[in-house]
Order: structure tokens, then sequence, then C-alpha cells
């Protein structure tokens, strides 16, 4: 389902579903990060579901607290995205040791081609939301992503963009698509 009019680049708030159909298959993104076959095809069954807060504190600084759930696992643990540009270590159970970051840019800022692509007018206008995460383990990827309102068939759909370099050079790109369930 389309994202209603007040959901925008500086609105994210509410609830959303992936949708597989409209998304790119994650299974050689999460193999270049090392998670093993069984886990990529649980994974892929899987139904995921993120809530969304997005909010600015009193100085004005944006933030985004995020609530993933998998079909069948175990419950996600909150996730705070403070749009700062400074680096927090974070244990990803699928991943193990990371660092974001993130904040919000101008798209012209982005320097990956296909982190620019689809995005709504809105976000053209506003800027999208930039996450860098990096692997601190054993698999050495990172990823470069951005998040917004994007353009789908004619429709306005929450979308992340993301771009992996793989440990050995490797560049991986995928879409992630996703329907929007309302208010959280």
């Amino acid at each position: 389902m389309a994202v209603p009019a007040n959901i925008t680049a500086l609105n994210l708030n509410g609830k959303f579903q992936m949708n597989k159909s409209l998304s790119d298959s994650p299974d050689d993104m999460l193999s270049a990060q090392g998670v093993g076959w069984i886990k990529r095809k649980a994974m892929g069954a899987a139904t995921i579901t993120v809530t969304l807060t997005h909010s600015k504190d009193a100085s004005g600084m944006e933030s985004l607290s995020l609530v993933q759930v998998v079909s069948g696992g175990d419950p996600a643990e909150p996730e705070e995205k403070v749009f700062d540009w400074v680096e927090r270590k974070k244990e990803i159970k699928l991943f193990g040791p990371c660092v974001t970051k993130s904040k919000r840019v101008s798209l012209d800022e982005v320097q990956e081609p296909f982190l620019k692509e689809g995005w709504s007018a809105d976000t053209l206008e506003h800027g999208c939301i930039l996450v860098h995460l990096a692997n601190e383990g054993k698999n050495g990827w990172k990823t470069e992503q951005t998040w917004g309102i994007g353009e789908v068939n004619g429709e306005r759909r929450h979308v992340r963009r993301i771009c992996l370099t793989g440990s050995k050079g490797e560049k991986l790109h995928n879409r992630i698509v996703y329907d929007y369930l309302g208010e959280k």
C-alpha cells in the first residue's frame, strides 16, 4: 500500500511491511555479509515489519527510532538513528559487531548513482536519510544506504536503497520497498 500524502521524507512515522514482490531479493547481499544459507532462506520466507518514529529534539536534531520484527524470529531491540553523523557501535545479532552513523543529505551529496534513483519530489526537495553501516568482524563489509519516499510503479512508497561493498571490494545493490500499514 502506498504512503498517504502526510508521510514524507520529513515525516516517516508509521508501520511498514517489506513488499517482497517490489523489493530486490536480499539473498546475494546477505551471503556477501556472511549469513549462512539456512538463515538466508528463513529470512527470505519471513515477513519483515518495521515501526518508525521520526522526531526532532528541542535543538532541532532529527532522529528515527525503529523497531523491526521478523516473523518467527526473536523480538528486535529498538534502534535509534540520530542524524548527526556520529559513529555508534552496535552488536547486530545477524552480523556481529558493527558501527553505524546517519544524517540527512541532499541527493547531490550521495556518491553512488544507484542510491540516487527513484525518489519522490519531497525526497528530492528535502533530502534523504544516509545510513552507513560497517561490519567490524571477520566479514568486513560496509553499506551505504539511502532512505526516504520513492516512486515505485507510480506510487509513493517507503524505500531503502543499499550499496554493499564486500570484503573483496565487490559491489552489490539492493532496493527494499515497503507497504504502509498505517499509524504505529
